[in-house]
């Protein structure tokens, strides 16, 4: 496979979204981390840096402004005050769920070329590249 289709897709998905998340007053890397928040409620600062593969400098900056824009707030855990735990304020679930839908219905409007089976079988195929890019990074 030439790795310039999948950066060509990776870019049609972010022209597609770009101006979308704008909207919402979010950068890529905050959206990013909504969206990670959003799954991985309790989430620590390193869990997010470890899943998306950031700098913990460049996460905490985006956390800073987010919790800024009334997105997402930090709590200290019970048990380790070292670490704050994060979750989306309302205002930060309804733009990130939003973002969320526009991202699903581009992937849902690019597979209608895919029979059922055939996107069965791409996302297995892209969990098992995940997997394997993965273990080449550690």
């Amino acid at each position: 496979m030439d790795y310039q289709i999948l950066n060509l897709l990776f870019r049609c998905n972010k022209e597609f979204s770009h101006e979308k998340i704008r909207k919402q007053e979010l950068s890529d890397t905050e959206c990013m981390i909504c969206s990670y928040i959003y799954s991985h409620e309790n989430c620590s600062q390193d869990d997010v840096s470890v899943a998306l593969k950031t700098d913990k400098t460049t996460v905490g900056k985006a956390l800073a402004s987010l919790e800024n824009k009334g997105c997402v707030v930090r709590m200290q855990d019970g048990a380790d005050k070292r670490i704050k735990r994060l979750s989306l304020t309302d205002a930060g679930q309804e733009k990130i769920s939003e973002l969320i839908d526009i991202h699903n219905n581009w992937l849902r409007d690019i597979m209608v070329c895919l029979s059922e089976d055939e996107q069965k079988q791409f996302e297995n195929y892209c969990e098992r590249l995940l997997s394997a890019a993965e273990k080449l990074t550690k």
